[in-house]
């Protein structure tokens, strides 16, 4: 069987690649701001915001700035928590522990309670940290602002117990809406330290590309033009700035499952066939992960609205009430109890809020006033395909 993959894993949302083609600036930032922390741990309380579009680098540039703390300081350790998977304190704080090795309960005691553990033992133990949150606005949105002030005003208990400060803090998100909503007092502790990330040109995008395949696919696997196709559809130009372009994340995606088709159909080199396939079958906005941490009735809900949407193929927008019966069906279809009407209104703020669907109320001409909503970026056919398979794996059908 012809071998298209010499390292596969270099193709993962996960993978931390050697360099980091436009993004050198970001990173040499972070280590500017955090410089005197690691030269002197416990000096000082840095706290650093990380903004930009989804795929613009924000969180493989706080990985790689990782790599670099663990070989710069023998003291100092790098934290990353994801927020769209912990968004309450008590799960931060759980997550903290779990990285630095400490023992913190799962049950039985409050926020304060835990947070005074994680305090006690990161002083016993003199342990200092630079803490990342990814994703940080889903903390802000589920637990309200106080959760991440306290975070910020860590160092303020650190003085009154007279103790050094243990810890340097990354907020990640996709702009500074999340700031807005602390207290005055927060925000003045959070500063202004603020790295913005542009999303990635069609040319910088190529550039990414060519640098993963090199570590990825065997040669003769893959030519430029290939890669130039991914880039058109992935970057930004000035003719088209489309807020779903730049994100480099989907355009490893689409590689990786260019090169998947190319390896299934047993042929030696990725086709444009293989790339055209692959762009269908691609989410542009949306992670299988965070469609599986949806709750159940609520993927069951979405999947009822993107097969609304199937059905009335010669309109952007269905009607909450067509959405709900196809939700009504599909309980039945799965043996499920639906869920009350003001759950799915619910559902459908929260999936709003996410970004997963776009709301509106119907025009004045329209017979009564209706909630309409449309998902106006992602491929409804793989949507539907990945919510059934994660919706029948979590049933056992």
């Amino acid at each position: 069987m012809p071998r298209i993959f010499k390292n596969e894993a270099a193709l993962t949302p996960e993978y931390i690649p050697s360099k980091l083609p436009h993004r050198e600036e970001q990173l040499k930032q972070l280590e500017t701001y955090f410089s005197g922390f690691l030269e002197s741990p416990g000096s000082m309380y840095p706290k650093v915001v990380l903004i930009g579009r989804p795929g613009s680098g924000k969180t493989v540039t706080s990985r790689k700035f990782g790599n670099y703390v663990v070989r710069s300081s023998e003291r100092v350790r790098y934290v990353h928590v994801s927020c769209f998977l912990n968004r309450t304190l008590s799960s931060v704080l759980k997550d903290i522990g779990v990285q630095l090795n400490i023992a913190i309960p799962k049950r039985g005691f409050s926020t304060e309670e835990l947070l005074k553990m994680l305090l006690d033992m990161v002083r016993d133990k003199d342990i200092y940290a630079i803490v990342a949150l990814d994703d940080v606005f889903h903390l802000v949105n589920n637990s309200g602002p106080h959760a991440l002030g306290t975070l910020i005003r860590l160092g303020e208990e650190y003085v009154s117990r007279g103790d050094k400060y243990r810890f340097g803090l990354i907020l990640i998100s996709q702009d500074l809406t999340f700031r807005d909503q602390l207290d005055r007092s927060s925000q003045s502790a959070l500063g202004n330290a603020v790295i913005k990330f542009e999303p990635y040109t069609k040319d910088q995008i190529f550039e990414i590309l060519l640098a993963r395949a090199q570590e990825a696919l065997v040669d003769g696997a893959y030519d430029e033009e290939i890669l130039e196709m991914i880039a058109d559809v992935a970057g930004v130009d000035e003719k088209s700035m489309d807020e779903h372009r730049g994100d480099a994340r989907y355009a490893i995606d689409i590689l990786w499952r260019a090169s998947k088709l190319a390896e299934m159909k047993g042929v030696d080199r990725i086709l444009p066939e293989h790339v055209r396939e692959a762009i269908k079958n691609t989410l542009r906005g949306i992670r299988s992960d965070e469609l599986r941490m949806l709750p159940l009735h609520e993927k069951i809900f979405l999947l009822a609205i993107v097969r609304s949407l199937m059905k009335n193929p010669n309109s952007p927008y269905i009607p909450f009430g067509t959405a709900e019966d196809e939700y009504q069906m599909l309980c039945e279809q799965y043996g499920q109890e639906p869920r009350k009407h003001t759950q799915l209104w619910e559902y459908l703020r929260d999936l709003n809020t996410k970004g997963f669907v776009e709301t509106r109320t119907s025009s004045k001409g329209m017979r009564g006033r209706t909630t309409l909503i449309s998902i106006p970026s992602e491929p409804l056919e793989t949507l539907k395909e990945e919510l059934e398979k994660i919706i029948k794996g979590e049933l056992g059908t």
